[in-house]
């Protein structure tokens, strides 16, 4: 018997065929917009990714019914826009799952900041609420109501900014020098609807999306429909300029430490 740890290559390439192209289908979707201060959207880009005119944040809360390489799944995420040589899209801050499925799949392929969390979509009647929750915290929560219907259909094109790397197991930089991935989304909707309603960031320590205040909302939307994904590797970026925020899909390892009365064990320290 061949132990299922390995795959005949007719299988890896069945397998790799997922990953060239990723669908999501049947999602349920309450997304938001809004402007943050442009020096935090400045501070939180890695170089080569760039400002643009205005400093715009989009959050979204979402359940996945089917896709093709996955079991159903919430997912959600908190991302700044920024441009690239031109090409204007989005850079996600943080992307939480609901399975850990969800996380590795994303994280290994395009190195997306994905965490596990507790997520929740609800509808009832006109009106909608979405919750991402972890270490007891719901952080971010997305409701409103529904006050007027949209026209549906094709969803153009978007691009969504990642850079994917590996830590040195040495504890010094990385394997390599990080590459930056643009991750094309394309789809349609079924329904949309326009909510008026209200974008909630609370404080949570290992995941400070508070960090980027709402200082004017621009829109709230209720969406179902199907989104298709196709990443690529746009150019590989100086190791020691992404330094800075290598840590930031992490949790807080020192305060994790910390809250588990690791740190300074055996060394005196307190």
């Amino acid at each position: 018997m061949t132990p299922r740890y390995v795959r005949t290559l007719e299988e890896v390439r069945r397998l790799q065929k997922l990953y060239a192209e990723p669908e999501f289908e049947q999602f349920r979707s309450i997304t938001a917009l809004y402007e943050t201060d442009p020096e935090v959207i400045a501070a939180v880009l890695p170089p080569p990714l760039t400002p643009t005119e205005r400093p715009l944040v989009s959050v979204s809360v979402s359940h996945i019914g089917v896709s093709n390489g996955l079991q159903p799944f919430g997912a959600a995420g908190l991302a700044v826009e920024c441009s690239y040589e031109g090409l204007v899209g989005t850079y996600p801050l943080t992307m939480p799952m609901s399975t850990d499925s969800a996380v590795i799949f994303g994280r290994e392929l395009y190195g997306e900041p994905k965490k596990v969390a507790e997520i929740e979509v609800v509808k009832n009647g006109d009106q909608v609420r979405g919750t991402v929750e972890r270490y007891g915290v719901t952080y971010i929560e997305l409701f409103g109501a529904v006050t007027e219907e949209m026209e549906p259909g094709d969803s153009g094109e978007s691009s969504r900014f990642y850079f994917k790397f590996m830590p040195a197991p040495d504890g010094n930089g990385f394997d390599n020098d990080p590459v930056l991935v643009r991750v094309r989304h394309t789809g349609h909707t079924r329904l949309v609807q326009r909510l008026e309603g209200e974008i909630v960031l609370r404080e949570a320590a290992h995941d400070p999306v508070i960090d980027l205040p709402v200082r004017k909302t621009l829109g709230l939307n209720y969406a179902e429909g199907d989104t298709y994904t196709h990443g690529e590797i746009l150019t590989r970026v100086p190791g020691e300029s992404f330094l800075p925020f290598m840590f930031g899909k992490n949790d807080d390892l020192e305060l994790l430490a910390k809250e588990s009365g690791i740190v300074g064990a055996g060394t005196g320290s307190s």
